[in-house]
């Protein structure tokens, strides 16, 4: 790949720092619950906060995650894939504490 190609192919990667675990939640709960307003309380969120994350991951991804309706919100295809692999992560994470909170520490305290 020749290095003009690759800037090319740089620039389009998402900034994966407006990837974090709140806004990954957030996805999940819209997904889950099909209201941004619910989300967003259910994440301690304000409404206009909310907003602001999920169209930071749209803009990153270029790609719509919702379908904006008077009764809530439908996720799209790509909204879908996003809440899956959120789910992943969030359980990940929840498993990595429990086995933090289950270790025995091998070290002086």
């Amino acid at each position: 790949m020749e290095a003009a190609q690759r800037v090319s192919f740089i620039q389009r990667e998402p900034n994966l720092a407006r990837l974090d675990l709140v806004s990954l939640r957030l996805v999940l709960l819209c997904t889950e619950l099909g209201s941004l307003s619910l989300a967003a309380g259910a994440s301690n969120l304000s409404l206009s906060g909310a907003s602001g994350r999920v169209a930071r991951i749209e803009r990153a991804y270029g790609r719509k995650l919702f379908i904006r309706q008077a009764r809530g919100l439908e996720p799209t295809v790509e909204g879908v894939i996003v809440a899956r692999h959120a789910r992943r992560v969030l359980d990940v994470l929840g498993e990595m504490s429990q086995s933090l909170a289950q270790a025995r520490p091998c070290y002086p305290a």
